[in-house]
C-alpha cells in the first residue's frame, strides 16, 4: 500500500475531529432528558431528533471512510469529506437563521447551560450549540486551507 500523503495528514486529522464531534457529540447532547426523552417535547419532535442524530452518525462514518480508507483517492475523497462536514455546518446555520419561521430556539428551559466567558470583567454567555458549531466549522476551514496549500 502506498503511504498516505504526508501533506494531507493534518487536514485529515482536523476533518476527522469535526466528523467525530458532529457524529458523537449529539449522542451525548440529545439522547437524554433535554431532548430525546424530554417529557415536555411532543413525541414526533423526539422522533425527529433521534432520526437527525442517527442520520448524522451515518454521514460521519462515511466521512471517516473517505478520509482513512486504503482505497481512497486522497485528493477527491478528502475534499468530499470536508464538504460533508460543511453540509452539517450549513444546515446548522440555516436552521439558526430561520428559527423565527418555525418558532425555534437554540435551547430549552431544561437544556444545556450556555458557556460563560469573563472577558476583562464583562460576563458573556454563549449558547453551547452556537459555540461548538462555530469552533467545528473553523477547524474544518483550517483543514481546508492547509489542504489547499
Amino acid at each position: 500500500m502506498e503511504t498516505l500523503y504526508d501533506q494531507t495528514l493534518v487536514p485529515r486529522i482536523l476533518f476527522t475531529i469535526v466528523a467525530v464531534m458532529i457524529g458523537v457529540g449529539p449522542i451525548f447532547a440529545d439522547f437524554n432528558k433535554t431532548h430525546a426523552t424530554n417529557p415536555l417535547w411532543p413525541p414526533h419532535a423526539r422522533f425527529h431528533v433521534v432520526w437527525q442524530v442517527l442520520s448524522q452518525n451515518g454521514v460521519s462514518l462515511v466521512i471517516l471512510y473517505l478520509l482513512w480508507s486504503q482505497s481512497a483517492d486522497y485528493g477527491t475523497h478528502i475534499t468530499v469529506a470536508a464538504i460533508l462536514n460543511y453540509v452539517w455546518g450549513a444546515s446548522f446555520y440555516s436552521t439558526l437563521a430561520s428559527m423565527k419561521l418555525y418558532g425555534g430556539a437554540l435551547k430549552d428551559v431544561n437544556g444545556i447551560k450556555p458557556f460563560r466567558f469573563n472577558i476583562f470583567g464583562n460576563i458573556y454567555f454563549v449558547d453551547t450549540n452556537l459555540f461548538g458549531g462555530t469552533v467545528l466549522m473553523l477547524v474544518n476551514t483550517l483543514g481546508l486551507v492547509l489542504l489547499c496549500q
